[in-house]
């Protein structure tokens, strides 16, 4: 099947599922247990949060459908042209929102070594992108600053994510979610 086609797939977990869910994933790695938990039989792939890294989703959930754990049980419809734009927009007014807002963030916890994430953060051309500029980000936080500057920086960027996630469970943002 083509990339369009699984991305369009709905996923539902079975009762081996739902019993591997019971026993906390014991089986499973926590990435594929963070899958497993988001298949709600209602989203198709594409509409599932951003919750593994790149690449890694479409080898997870057919793990999950080895082991029985999931099923696929439908193909949602295609985005419309229009539909397809208007995430478009929504993805980058919320990716401009968010830029403007955290302007000053990174310099204020890193000094001038923070302009550098700063122009990075200016550079990025979508919430997929920005999402892993500040990932990065955080661990240098962490790294120079400690756990509780970078708890700060985290504080500050996860409304924007968590937005966008809400706005996308309604269809209106692209497939961005939570940081």
């Amino acid at each position: 099947m083509s990339s369009e086609g699984e991305s369009r797939l709905i996923y539902a977990r079975t009762a081996e599922g739902e019993q591997e869910i019971a026993r906390l994933g014991r089986s499973l790695s926590q990435s594929a247990l963070r899958v497993l938990l988001v298949i709600d039989g209602q989203r198709c792939v594409a509409d599932l949060p951003p919750i593994v890294r790149p690449g890694e989703l479409q080898p997870i959930l057919a793990e999950l459908e080895a082991q029985h754990l999931i099923e696929p049980i439908g193909l949602a419809d295609p985005l419309s042209e229009a539909e397809r734009r208007a995430r478009l927009r929504a993805e980058h007014a919320a990716l401009e929102a968010a830029k403007q807002r955290l302007h000053g963030l990174l310099e204020a916890e890193l000094g001038p070594a923070g302009q550098i994430w700063e122009a990075r953060i200016e550079d990025c051309v979508s919430m997929e992108v920005l999402r892993r500029v500040l990932r990065e980000a955080v661990d240098v936080v962490f790294a120079r600053r400690g756990g509780e500057a970078a708890r700060r920086v985290v504080l500050a960027v996860r409304p924007f994510f968590e937005e966008a996630q809400r706005a996308d469970g309604d269809g209106a943002v692209g497939r961005d979610g939570g940081l």
